[in-house]
């Protein structure tokens, strides 16, 4: 699998997303030949949100499936770095970008969580995802200051 990060953010650098992916696609394969994982302002993603979801409210991810008609085949997760730090004084800015690539991956992979009952299944797996995560040699994204 190819992944592709795209760090939008201006003042964090995030890394270690195609570990993580290879990670993931061992334990959780998805459909994808290729990833597309974007790190994003506040801003960027609640344009996102409004244009694709009718939603301008900010969100933590935003997924877009691969295209079943494209030869080269690529999903996209989309982060919001700024919302993760809204939860950085509970969790370290690391943990919580890696569950929300986590999440998005898991929709790539098909679950959702739109009702209650696909909620708490979405947040068992995401758990077994961490879990999975912390027995491997890279079990969390990198963020550096820029």
């Amino acid at each position: 699998m190819n992944c592709d990060t795209y760090n939008g953010h201006p003042n964090y650098r995030i890394g270690q997303t195609e570990a993580i992916a290879q990670e993931l696609a061992a334990w959780l394969p998805i459909r994808c030949d290729t990833l597309s994982v974007a790190f994003l302002t506040e801003k960027t993603i609640c344009e996102l949100h409004r244009r694709f979801l009718r939603n301008p409210d900010p969100t933590d991810v935003i997924t877009f499936p691969a295209d079943e008609n494209e030869v080269e085949c690529a999903g996209e997760i989309c982060i919001s770095v700024d919302e993760a730090l809204k939860y950085a004084p509970q969790k370290r800015l690391e943990e919580e970008l890696t569950l929300y690539l986590v999440h998005g991956w898991l929709h790539l992979a098909g679950y959702r969580d739109e009702e209650e009952k696909e909620r708490r299944t979405m947040r068992r797996m995401e758990q077994k995802a961490l879990n999975f995560l912390t027995t491997q040699l890279v079990c969390r994204l990198s963020v550096k200051k820029r």
